[in-house]
């Protein structure tokens, strides 16, 4: 059995500090590997709690594979998260606040968290200006691989909407949202279009310094914790000089 408190000393190891904003894209099936952690994925969500307890925790609650063209309704208190047992863990946890956003939320908790989710629903695209991953580089923030790998780095579709490569979206649709008080809003968003070309995020330690990130073991799974800051910039540096570089042709 593994101890969820490990992920704690794990990630201080890496770097990570009692005040960091961090985002977290996770695989808990990675971190567990062949074991089982005690206490389950909600003592991994208290584990990095405890891990910024003087800071902010983002994971982001993605709907797009049940917010979508033919099903164009979301609820922040009700839709699930559609991207693993984690972020749906979080969303569920006390004393989270989720942005309101139909397919590209994020779930906040913590010092900052009520700031960095109040503008989401103001954004016509997916990671825009107002979206909490913005919010992570503006405050010189972390971006944190937890088991999950480089290619999963939704931070970099919003250096893609500065950039607009035009493999990016689709159309735009209107969604009714419902927020936590039961009223109703309408937002008119953009989708992503990725049906012709392949992520290859991973790419992004190629063009980071030594400096910006490290990366090691957080109990059996890879992890990499990243400086938000070169992350972004270096990435917009690297898509003006070649467009097609995050991605492949299908």
């Amino acid at each position: 059995m593994l101890d969820a408190k490990q992920i704690i000393t794990d990630l201080r190891n890496l770097g990570v500090q009692s005040d960091d904003i961090l985002i977290v894209h996770s695989s808990y099936n990675a971190l567990r590997g062949d074991d089982q952690i005690t206490g389950g994925p909600e003592a991994v969500i208290a584990a990095l709690k405890e891990t910024v307890k003087d800071g902010t925790l983002l994971l982001p609650g993605l709907s797009y594979l049940n917010v979508h063209t033919e099903h164009r309704f979301f609820d922040v208190e009700e839709t699930p998260t559609c991207i693993g047992i984690l972020p749906e863990t979080m969303r569920l946890s006390e004393g989270v606040i989720r942005s309101i956003h139909p397919t590209h939320s994020v779930l906040a908790w913590g010092k900052d968290a009520a700031a960095m989710t109040a503008n989401h629903q103001k954004d016509h695209t997916p990671v825009g200006p107002n979206s909490p991953f913005r919010e992570v580089y503006r405050r010189n923030g972390k971006i944190v691989m937890l088991g999950a790998p480089l290619a999963r780095n939704t931070s970099l579709h919003g250096v893609e909407e500065m950039m607009l490569p035009d493999y990016l979206f689709t159309t735009n649709y209107d969604y009714e949202i419902t927020l936590a008080n039961k009223e109703k809003m309408t937002m008119n968003v953009l989708r992503h279009d990725f049906s012709k070309h392949a992520q290859r995020y991973d790419r992004v330690l190629d063009i980071l310094a030594p400096e910006d990130y490290q990366c090691g073991k957080v109990l059996n799974g890879d992890c990499c914790v990243m400086n938000a800051k070169a992350v972004w910039e270096k990435a917009l540096k690297k898509y003006k000089e070649e467009m097609y570089y995050f991605v492949d042709l299908k």
